[in-house]
């Protein structure tokens, strides 16, 4: 009987253990090589519950997509490294973090075993617009670096716009740039300088011809419309609220909100004796203790609509141009700004200012009649 009770003990001791041990879901530890110009991309076959990096000099941020991660360096040659990633279905995914100036993949599909996600190879210009056409919707854009800007094309959510900020060869790294549609797919850029570019258009589908998708937003068209002019004949609601820069004047006149959106009056005034030309306004709210290394961060705000009564976006000299701009209805954390920079096409004149967050909170309500 002793003998017995000894060989139970002896059997809980050691078997149980391994047992338990065996419906664990190991993982292996892989190498990764990430950059703080380019954004890695890790697609799982289930959604992200839990990721954890071994330092302060690496970015993790989850897409809208719950299955995706993208990863990034904050700084240049950091020390070696690892993250733990766990996964809905119970496995952990361990890596290892090494800094790369040359990535040869930018996206990796992470299953039993990870595969890479081919990328695309394009060129920008800071003299001309390029547009990237998908079949679905996009959910997400990011940008490497903030000498790029990519952003969906006004009202329409297939179809990304991007350029180049900076404007020569010297001025711009190569950087990576990744869309997200709403299907779950991921499609990773590469993306490099041209002065002039012999493709501007891409057509990422199989499709040869891609219908735009128009967004989904509660007020249509004509009636923001009909509230684009009520609200530039109001007039002015804020004062010296904007910035006076190579006798050019760029500020804005009013907020208003109604329903789900937001209505801002920009104003632009020429003042110099040479015409300025307006290539685009970007919006985006920035921490305001954010550093010159972080300025990608910048989260971009992108109008659902844009209404101006003038035809063209040339502003004489001594002219002016008013435009309204039309957001899904936002607010921003506290000390954080909100940015509103004018760029000039073919020129140097780019100017910003700043809306602090009270002045938001301020908008005024805008009723319309039926």
């Amino acid at each position: 009987m002793k003998n017995r009770k000894l060989y139970l003990c002896i059997l809980f001791c050691f078997y149980f253990p391994a047992l338990f041990a065996a419906n664990l879901v190991g993982s292996k530890t892989d190498s990764l090589e990430i950059s703080d110009t380019k954004w890695l991309y890790l697609k799982f076959n289930s959604d992200i519950k839990y990721a954890d990096m071994g330092t302060e000099d690496i970015r993790i941020e989850k897409s809208v997509i719950p299955s995706i991660l993208r990863i990034k360096s904050e700084i240049p040659y950091f020390e070696s490294t690892s993250i733990t990633i766990i996964t809905m279905d119970g496995i952990v995914h361990t890596f290892k973090l090494n800094y790369g100036t040359n990535l040869p993949f930018i996206a990796f599909q992470v299953s039993d075993v990870r595969s890479e996600i081919p990328f695309y190879e394009i060129e920008l210009s800071h003299k001309q617009t390029s547009h990237l056409i998908f079949d679905k919707k996009v959910v997400e854009v990011s940008a490497g670096v903030d000498t790029i800007i990519a952003e969906q094309a006004e009202g329409i959510d297939n179809v990304i716009k991007c350029k180049s900020v900076a404007s020569g060869f010297e001025f711009f790294d190569e950087t990576s740039l990744t869309i997200v549609t709403e299907d779950g797919n991921l499609y990773p850029f590469v993306v490099t300088y041209n002065e002039s570019p012999n493709v501007v258009n891409y057509n990422i589908s199989n499709e040869s011809q891609v219908e735009a998708i128009f967004s989904d937003y509660s007020l249509r068209e004509p009636e923001m419309k009909k509230l684009a002019k009520k609200v530039l004949k109001e007039g002015t609601l804020l004062r010296n609220l904007g910035v006076m820069e190579n006798k050019m004047v760029f500020g804005l006149r009013s907020i208003f909100v109604h329903n789900d959106v937001m209505m801002f009056f920009l104003d632009v005034q020429n003042n110099s004796q040479v015409d300025y030309e307006i290539d685009f306004i970007k919006s985006y709210v920035i921490n305001k203790r954010t550093s010159k290394k972080q300025a990608f961060q910048t989260d971009e705000k992108i109008p659902i609509y844009i209404y101006s009564e003038s035809e063209s976006e040339r502003i004489a000299a001594k002219g002016c141009y008013s435009v309204v701009f039309f957001f899904k209805r936002f607010t921003i954390p506290n000390k954080h700004n909100l940015f509103f920079e004018l760029f000039e096409k073919n020129g140097g004149r780019h100017i910003k200012f700043t809306v602090p967050n009270k002045v938001l909170l301020n908008a005024k309500h805008l009723y319309s009649k039926p």
